[in-house]
């Protein structure tokens, strides 16, 4: 008994750690060739893909988005503030820090583009 409660005081450490390195109002780099979404059910439709697993259906679909300009994908590593965080979506709301055109827009991306 006492195994399972320090397996589960672990797990609560261990997920706790992972959420706290995304906080509200941190600066973040982004990594390269990441894709940012402009709407959220854009992207929760690319996690599903992703998740799924059809590498075909997601290149498809990516490249449909990317082509319209309904999402955009960065060469280099930028600089974003967290406005936002929802762990469970796997989503994080951010605004573009890295000067330019796009400084002070705004976006949503998959938790696995940021830079830790």
């Amino acid at each position: 008994m006492e195994s399972v409660l320090a397996l589960l005081t672990l797990l609560a450490l261990t997920s706790a750690t992972h959420a706290g390195e995304i906080r509200l109002g941190a600066s973040m780099q982004v990594k390269p060739d990441s894709i940012w979404f402009g709407d959220r059910a854009k992207l929760a439709r690319w996690q599903a893909l992703k998740k799924g697993g059809d590498s075909k259906a997601l290149a498809s679909y990516q490249d449909g988005l990317l082509h319209a300009r309904e999402a955009w994908q960065f060469a280099r590593p930028l600089t974003v503030k967290i406005r936002g965080f929802e762990p469970k979506a796997h989503l994080v709301d951010v605004e573009m820090q890295t000067e330019g055109r796009l400084q002070g827009s705004t976006w949503v991306l998959d938790t696995s583009a940021l830079l830790r």
